[in-house]
């Protein structure tokens, strides 16, 4: 029936016949592309926001979000000969002034060493965690510290249970129950991720050399 009906009409019936077809068709497809870039757009932005909200997490969680430490006035930075005296450093641990020639390299030790080599390494970008050692076996909870970043040591002079050294930047505090808690390693990872590489001599990491 439509056949007939088309071949009926008229060459201009006809022409118009086709037109509005076309039309038609150019309109879907038109429909069809908005629809498609609508779709890439909404997707774009899922995108965008999902990465914006992972990053604002990883930001949130390593970011500190308080800061305990205070800041010690600097020394200096002059190298000495392991064993020469030298002017009374300015806090307990030091956290600049005179050095010996060799860093501590990061890590977790289980040696007390000088304090000159240490200051060395804070020179560097180091973070010195040093704990008394009346902690005893809780100690060894410190080397879940990121220790690349690091050097973990005892130390007997400290005042306190723990003590966190960067250049001219310190952080002291005992454990409250006498156990180093998550509570505490976050404290000492808030302070390695705020302070890390605050050093006048800047080493990357994995190129820490020193005894």
């Amino acid at each position: 029936m439509e056949q007939n009906t088309e071949k009926n009409m008229s060459y201009e019936e006809k022409k118009q016949l086709k037109e509005k077809e076309r039309n038609k068709s150019n309109q879907t497809l038109a429909q069809k592309k908005v629809f498609k870039r609508f779709i890439t757009w909404f997707v774009s932005l899922a995108i965008l926001v999902i990465l914006v909200f992972l990053g604002y997490s990883f930001v949130k969680k390593n970011i500190p979000e308080e800061d305990f430490s205070r800041e010690i006035p600097l020394m200096g930075a002059e190298h000495i000969q392991i064993g020469a005296s030298h002017e009374v450093y300015n806090s307990n641990p030091p956290t600049s002034g005179p050095h010996y020639a060799d860093p501590a390299k990061p890590g977790f030790r289980t040696e007390e060493i000088a304090d000159g080599h240490l200051i060395h390494s804070m020179e560097h970008g180091l973070v010195w965690v040093s704990y008394n050692p009346r902690i005893g076996a809780e100690a060894d909870k410190l080397r879940k510290v990121p220790t690349a970043l690091a050097v973990v040591t005892k130390r007997d002079a400290n005042e306190t249970d723990i003590a966190l050294a960067s250049w001219g930047r310190l952080d002291t505090f005992n454990l409250e129950d006498g156990t180093v808690d998550d509570t505490d390693l976050k404290r000492i990872r808030d302070f390695i991720n705020r302070y890390v590489n605050k050093g006048p001599e800047r080493i990357p990491a994995g190129q820490h050399s020193g005894i």
